[in-house]
């Protein structure tokens, strides 16, 4: 598995944390992603990550996607139904998870914690607003609302039941208990190891880095690629938030709190690659023609197989900066 680097660690944050949204086309996804290697061996504090997204706060309304449409309109049947599916994933996935946080926000034991949960917040409304932009201005829908456009493009559960069961049962479910439970530090605990460090760590960010290096391959860093590597930073610091509020549980409360993280894990880990199962086990999801175009050698199980892997081993590493060792 490559690592594909353009800045050295020295540099990350100053060339990564402070580039702008239409600049974002001269970033490599590996470097973004670094954020999180280099945050979780020095983890920032709550408000640091707070005004880190006050600085990098962007809007989808800048984003040009005149030349994502003109390459739309070229694709073929077959092609656009691969890109809708994955499209889909993160479309759904953003919204669901950004109608849950406001829990967190009421649960947060401290102000510092509140304020930056009200940032991911934002952030992931600004998300859904990307790729409601990229269906009606690239894609296309008849859609008159955004809860219409949801209605349409939402995962079902025969396409996949193990999302359905991550984000239309457990997560939402957690999130009413903590609602009414806001001082239960053990359904905070299960929600934040389930919401930051599975989804947006293991899931959100592997499929951004394999969709983000796709398109740099085939030459495709226009709109969309602006806006979701934007997204792709902003996921990183919310990664950082999950890691650094496990591990403050964790010291504070271990005997507690190290039995409750890990049977949450040992849950949802199998998940991962039943969420990266295509509909119907069909793996030209995975890459059709002209895979090898931008990945040589690769067919469409081989991706898949990488991207688990990828996966799995970000948990992982997640889980040690927790100050937990796992087998996942």
């Amino acid at each position: 598995m490559l690592e594909l680097r353009q800045v050295s660690d020295d540099f990350v944050e100053q060339q990564i944390g402070t580039i702008g949204l239409n600049a974002m086309d001269r970033l490599f996804i590996d470097d973004v992603l670094a954020i999180v290697d280099r945050g979780t061996a020095n983890l920032p504090s709550y408000l640091d990550l707070y005004r880190k997204s006050v600085q990098q706060a962007w809007s989808p309304d800048e984003l040009d996607f005149s030349k994502d449409r003109e390459e739309w309109e070229s694709l073929s049947a077959e092609t656009r139904r691969r890109r809708i599916w994955s499209m889909r994933l993160f479309f759904d996935g953003e919204q669901q998870v950004a109608g849950l946080l406001a829990p967190l926000v009421w649960a947060a034991p401290s102000k510092d914690v509140e304020a930056f949960v009200a940032t991911q917040l934002a952030d992931e409304v600004r998300h859904t607003i990307l790729f409601e932009k990229y269906w009606r201005e690239v894609v296309g829908t008849s859609a008159s609302t955004l809860d219409e456009l949801l209605e349409e493009i939402g995962i079902r559960n025969a396409e996949s039941a193990a999302y359905n069961l991550v984000f239309r049962e457990w997560l939402p479910a957690q999130a009413q208990w903590l609602a009414s439970h806001p001082s239960d530090l053990e359904a905070t605990a299960r929600f934040v190891t389930v919401y930051h460090i599975v989804v947006e760590n293991a899931l959100f960010l592997t499929g951004m880095r394999y969709q983000l290096e796709g398109s740099r391959r085939w030459g495709r860093t226009w709109g969309f690629y602006k806006g979701f590597t934007a997204a792709t930073r902003d996921e990183s610091r919310h990664v950082l938030f999950g890691v650094r509020y496990l591990r403050d549980l964790l010291r504070q409360y271990p005997q507690r709190m190290e039995p409750v993280i890990e049977a949450t894990v040992r849950e949802f880990a199998p998940l991962i690659e039943q969420i990266m199962q295509p509909p119907g086990r069909d793996m030209t999801y995975y890459g059709g023609e002209h895979l090898q175009t931008a990945w040589p050698g690769y067919t469409p199980e081989r991706l898949r197989g990488e991207m688990i892997g990828y996966a799995h081993n970000a948990l992982a590493k997640r889980l040690r900066a927790i100050g937990m060792e796992m087998t996942v």
